[in-house]
């Protein structure tokens, strides 16, 4: 009977032993799911930020290994695909014998570039812009549009504001604009500046432009890894996920508020629940190393409704 109840009193142990690891090991995987899902829910901020750096080192490459050595083109635009794992290289060649001396040399450079990086899947594509569009045409049309647009918001809001123009070196559309926002020589407040910005964009779309998605920067002297990767990071990023109905984002510099403007009103029952995410959203991509490094923050978050209400 002793040897029989020892028996029991192991197999008991034996047992608990088992359910207490069977039940970590349960917790473990839950907080690893909900991690991985963390992960993959910021992932297209993160995402936008790897793609920068990508096509960053291709451009840093195909000046310095063909375009230094056989000649620019007459103009050029590199864009990366992540849903269609693609780099497209458009360039306007002066002929086609032109286009021919350069476009191996292009797409190996290209290449070269994807497996030293690990994005092998990724197609390397090099075409050629034969178009007889007028770029000259293109720029100067659009460009009154903004001037006038900017005119009369300025004379609306009686603030200066200072405009210049980046175009697409290829077919001319506009690729940047910059806004000097003055008001008695001083930056308005952020708040204002939001609010500019989404009434120009709604002008502008009446008028025919559509410049949702072009980085609109409101200071000239920001820290440039700001300007070329975390600001269109979140741009980008928030606006590919729709179900958050992300129609801009107003990011001044690294030390003023972030606004992101939605399409949803405040009385949505939803409302608060996206607002959360949005914000959390971006505070994880600020714990990414490489930006957690140079802008450790904290960075105030402002995420606003249609009716301009705060829903974070």
């Amino acid at each position: 009977m002793k040897k029989i109840s020892m028996f029991f009193v192991l197999f008991s142990m034996l047992f608990f032993v088992v359910a207490c690891t069977s039940n970590k090991t349960n917790k473990e995987m839950v907080i690893s799911d909900n991690y991985a899902l963390a992960k993959e829910s910021s992932n297209n901020l993160i995402s936008n930020y790897e793609t920068i750096q990508l096509e960053n080192a291709i451009e840093s490459s195909i000046r310095k290994k063909v375009f230094k050595k056989k000649g620019y083109p007459d103009g050029y635009d590199l864009t990366i695909s992540r849903a269609k794992k693609e780099v497209n290289l458009v360039i306007r060649p002066y002929s086609k014998k032109n286009f021919n001396y350069l476009k191996d040399d292009l797409k190996s450079t290209i290449e070269e570039v994807l497996k030293a990086n690990n994005y092998t899947d990724y197609k390397a594509n090099v075409l050629a812009d034969w178009s007889k569009t007028n770029q000259t045409e293109r720029q100067e049309n659009e460009e009154k549009i903004v001037y006038d647009i900017v005119k009369i918001m300025g004379n609306k809001y009686k603030i200066e504001v200072i405009t210049q123009i980046g175009f697409s070196a290829t077919d001319g559309h506009i690729v940047q604009l910059l806004f000097m926002i003055r008001n008695n020589k001083e930056i308005i407040y952020p708040i204002d500046v939001n609010n500019f910005h989404k009434e120009f964009l709604k002008l502008a779309k009446e008028k025919g432009v559509n410049v949702s998605d072009i980085p609109i920067l409101f200071k000239s002297n920001i820290k440039r890894d700001w300007e070329m990767k975390v600001m269109p990071s979140i741009n980008q990023g928030l606006k590919e996920i729709k179900d958050l109905k992300v129609i801009s984002t107003t990011i001044i510099d690294d030390q003023s508020p972030i606004f992101i403007n939605t399409a949803i009103n405040s009385t949505d029952k939803n409302a608060k629940k996206i607002g959360k995410r949005i914000e959390k959203l971006i505070n994880e991509f600020f714990q990414y190393n490489d930006i957690n490094k140079s802008f450790p923050g904290p960075h105030e978050i402002q995420v606003l409704s249609k009716d301009n209400k705060k829903i974070n």
